[in-house]
């Protein structure tokens, strides 16, 4: 209803950037049945890691009582559903007929302009030279740390191993690289 809203006024495509769509990709594709939906697949531990340390900066803006590993908690037990969940819909009817692009979040962190490329081809559209400078431009500015200052997995306080069992199905099934831990 909330993406109704936002659209009543809006004429055009709607981009989406919501790993939460995963766990109830039938009823947006039953509320959006012409939905393109892009899956970008990475290393679940390190989504694990990299949202638990969100979420712990987030929680301790408005509370002093959080840590990672709590957070850790609740995000491994949602993330591991959500994979298991996703894959289950990839297979259902609602889902057999949609258009899904799966995108490897090691291609365009090694390349994503050959990766960004790819996905414009997929869905039918061209990179316009003013859309990539854009790109580049940004990304110059702004190069980030690739994460590496933010999280690591001995935060979160599991077994990787066990964890990395959990998910090994989603990771095959999609062809998922195992990421250092860090």
């Amino acid at each position: 209803m909330f993406l109704q809203h936002l659209q009543s006024a809006v004429a055009g495509q709607w981009l989406l950037k919501s790993p939460a769509h995963l766990w109830q990709l039938d009823k947006l594709v039953a509320e959006y049945p012409d939905a393109l939906i892009v899956q970008t697949h990475r290393d679940p531990l390190s989504v694990i890691s990299s949202i638990s340390a969100l979420t712990h900066h987030l929680r301790r803006l408005a509370s002093d009582d959080s840590s990672i590993a709590e957070c850790a908690a609740q995000s491994c037990e949602e993330i591991v559903v959500g994979l298991h969940r996703g894959m289950m819909l990839r297979d259902s009817a609602a889902l057999a007929q949609q258009r899904v692009i799966d995108v490897q979040f090691a291609d365009f962190m090694r390349d994503p302009f050959v990766t960004v490329r790819t996905l414009y081809g997929a869905l039918g559209r061209d990179l316009e030279p003013v859309a990539e400078q854009r790109m580049r431009e940004f990304l110059a500015a702004h190069p980030g740390d690739r994460g590496g200052n933010r999280y690591c997995w001995a935060d979160a306080g599991f077994d990787a191993a066990q964890v990395r069992e959990q998910v090994r199905g989603y990771q095959r099934r999609f062809g998922v690289p195992d990421e250092p831990i860090r």
